[in-house]
């Protein structure tokens, strides 16, 4: 149980609203010309995996040992790329430099096998996977922080629909906690644009949103040795 949730009910429902939010980031990179379809299709290697994996029934103490591992995983590379950030602060010269060492021949070495085992992760708890793929691409160096947020937008989008449809063949949407979880999900979202329109430090945001995700990874860890 996560929050009194069981975690069958989690990966369908965050599914469902994975793609609402980040469909609408991704309009909104796609708009400000952030979002590099090139880049980012060899990631996208993720799609089959998320599907099968969504269709993969575990039982529930296996579940929710990957709950715990996916969350500590997020929050280590939320962390250490908001840490990264804040000690090296590279000019738009160097970061250009950098990105141009990356040809497109890399960019599918590196995509398609990452894609492949962040789709599988991201089927199973029903995590879009950009929360892994954007702090991998910024602490790898290739890319800044606008292109990795744009190219996990399309990432969860894509990830979210194939776990969704692998989940809904055997297993059951409970649509009676979709409504409140969208409007909670909804006003996150306002608040988000909100945040970037004041053009807050996003390292900092990022070390926030790592240290919230350690505290729910480690509350379903006591729960799980506990129980």
């Amino acid at each position: 149980m996560l929050f009194g949730i069981s975690l069958f009910v989690v990966p369908p429902i965050a599914q469902i609203l994975n793609i609402i939010v980040a469909g609408i980031a991704m309009i909104t990179f796609a708009r400000a010309k952030h979002l590099s379809l090139k880049f980012s299709l060899p990631f996208l290697s993720s799609v089959p995996f998320a599907f099968f994996a969504g269709t993969i029934t575990l039982a529930e103490q296996h579940l929710t040992l990957i709950f715990i591992v996916t969350l500590f995983a997020a929050s280590a590379a939320l962390l250490l790329s908001g840490i990264r950030g804040r000690f090296e602060n590279l000019s738009h010269e160097k970061m250009t430099k950098r990105l141009h060492l990356l040809n497109v021949q890399k960019i599918v070495l590196i995509g398609i096998p990452t894609g492949a085992i962040l789709g599988i992760a991201a089927g199973l708890v029903g995590i879009g996977g950009g929360i892994w793929l954007s702090p991998l691409l910024i602490l790898t160096g290739m890319a800044d922080p606008k292109r990795a947020a744009a190219s996990a937008s399309i990432f969860i989008v894509a990830n979210s629909i194939a776990g969704f449809l692998g989940q809904s063949v055997n297993k059951p949407i409970d649509f009676a906690i979709l409504l409140p979880l969208g409007l909670v999900v909804l006003g996150g979202g306002l608040l988000g644009s909100r945040v970037g329109a004041l053009k807050l430090d996003h390292d900092k945001i990022r070390i926030i949103v790592g240290a919230i995700v350690a505290i729910a990874g480690l509350n379903l860890m006591i729960k799980f040795l506990f129980s």
